[in-house]
């Protein structure tokens, strides 16, 4: 209890400036280990948790459910479909531009239970739906409170 009281007091003071996030490890702890998440998510550890500093001083965080694209086998099933919708095997270039496109997903998605500080908010990973696949929480840190946690929405 002591360090929670710590933390939110570092976090109430005049190291959060529109410029500098303050400690961000310090604040991606406080923020989990205070939020509550919505009903139809998954637990805490499921999610790559991802932060950064708004514009306006809040600071956002985005969970998601990492995207496991690599290893998931397929690529030498791969087909690539023809104009007249016939199909061809894929090229050894065209499966290691795929494979080379997956890490990289895989990567912005990040890991399971992996918290992550972003400098820039407009980096965050977002899906355009997913439901609670993906949360975005905000928390205010004058106020030393969350904001909202919500799921995204269903496409």
């Amino acid at each position: 209890m002591k360090t929670m009281f710590y933390a939110i007091a570092l976090l109430s003071g005049a190291a959060c400036s529109q410029q500098q996030a303050p400690e961000p490890d310090l604040v991606m702890r406080t923020i989990e280990a205070v939020v509550k998440l919505p009903a139809d998510a998954k637990p805490l550890d499921k999610y790559s948790r991802n932060y950064a500093l708004r514009p306006d001083g809040k600071i956002v965080g985005i969970y998601v459910i990492p995207r496991l694209t690599e290893g998931q086998g397929g690529k030498d099933d791969c087909e690539v479909i023809l104009k007249d919708l016939g199909s061809r095997p894929c090229t050894e270039a065209e499966k290691k531009k795929i494979a080379d496109e997956e890490k990289a997903i895989a990567e912005l998605f990040g890991q399971a239970n992996q918290s992550r500080w972003f400098e820039d908010y407009r980096d965050l990973p977002m899906l355009l739906d997913g439901g609670c696949d993906q949360i975005e929480i905000v928390f205010d840190p004058n106020s030393r409170a969350i904001q909202s946690a919500q799921c995204n929405g269903n496409a």
